[in-house]
């Protein structure tokens, strides 16, 4: 996926730090795995959507190529079938991000097969039968601290993500997008490599953080991972799987530039946001990530959209 040139200035005034320099011209064409060839060349934008779902998103703030929704694990599959259907009619592409931890399943026992396999092998059919293409992201943030009792460390994160892809590659393989997705290092966020499972098995390395700093950019946030996943792969195609910019410092506007501005200068093939109000207690970061919410920042997003040139949409 080719991105096209982005426009210095994109970013309003702001205090805070100032992004590298961005040299002019297009981006060469980054690898395109193979099931999201149905896109169009272009920002790979997604989104997790608020409250006006991904209509809304797609009104207000512009297309979104691909659509997130978090899985529990053992979701009756009729239902996962629906969401991917519905997801594509709407011309985009789900990203479903399977979160086996929190509802009790840990690394380990995934692995092992068994009672998993059942509701793994009922997914992989139900996939097959709606014939669409979708992203599946094992274990997001797997290399998170509070994702530490469920992952149960990387040998066993990394067992279990070969499994769950062998399981689902066999009935759905050609349809899958596999999302390799950690937690950024962010402060104190451990090196994710460890949970590598290996270039074979990943389609697309994604990584997950937020500006929750007064002194977060680009480079802090992200730079230290991009730098490791390119040495260990460096064919990979290389995303970020979920961000976002808030109100918290009152420099939101130039946080997204900087974002923008980063996906550019890294190369990256795209970027997911988390389009929510999250004010929730105890993490005292969270805040209204929603665009709609901040009118400036939602015109400063779609004015880096335009600058950044054609996002990506399904073929027709």
């Amino acid at each position: 996926m080719a991105g096209a040139i982005l426009a210095a200035g994109c970013a309003a005034p702001a205090p805070g730090p100032s992004p590298a320099p961005r040299s002019p011209g297009p981006l060469p064409a980054a690898p395109v795995p193979r099931a999201l060839r149905p896109f169009t060349p272009g920002l790979l934008l997604g989104a997790y959507p608020g409250a006006g779902g991904l209509r809304g998103f797609d009104r207000q703030v512009g297309h979104a190529a691909l659509a997130v929704s978090y899985v529990r694990w053992g979701t009756p599959v009729a239902e996962l079938a629906a969401l991917v259907a519905a997801t594509a009619r709407q011309s985009a592409e789900a990203v479903l991000e399977l979160e086996p931890g929190a509802y009790g399943h840990d690394a380990s026992q995934i692995a092992a097969g068994g009672s998993s396999d059942a509701w793994l092998g009922q997914l992989g059919l139900v996939l097959a039968s709606v014939g669409r293409p979708v992203a599946i992201s094992f274990f997001p943030e797997m290399n998170g601290p509070w994702h530490a009792r469920w992952s149960e460390g990387p040998a066993s994160y990394v067992l279990a993500y070969r499994h769950v892809h062998r399981v689902l590659s066999r009935l759905a393989g050609t349809l899958i997008t596999w999302f390799w997705q950690c937690a950024a290092i962010h402060r104190d966020t451990p090196d994710p490599l460890p949970w590598w499972p290996g270039r074979r098995w990943v389609d697309v390395a994604a990584m997950d953080s937020y500006y929750y700093y007064q002194d977060d950019d680009f480079t802090r946030v992200f730079g230290a991972t991009i730098r490791l996943i390119r040495e260990r792969a460096p064919t990979v195609p290389v995303m970020i799987g979920e961000t976002a910019a808030g109100p918290l410092f009152r420099r939101q506007a130039w946080e997204i530039g900087d974002i923008f501005a980063g996906v550019r200068r890294y190369r990256l093939i795209g970027l997911i946001w988390f389009d929510q109000d999250q004010h929730k207690p105890p993490y005292q970061f969270h805040q209204d990530w929603r665009l709609q919410d901040h009118p400036a920042a939602l015109a400063e997003f779609r004015r880096c959209l335009a600058r950044y040139g054609p996002l990506a949409r399904l073929r027709s």
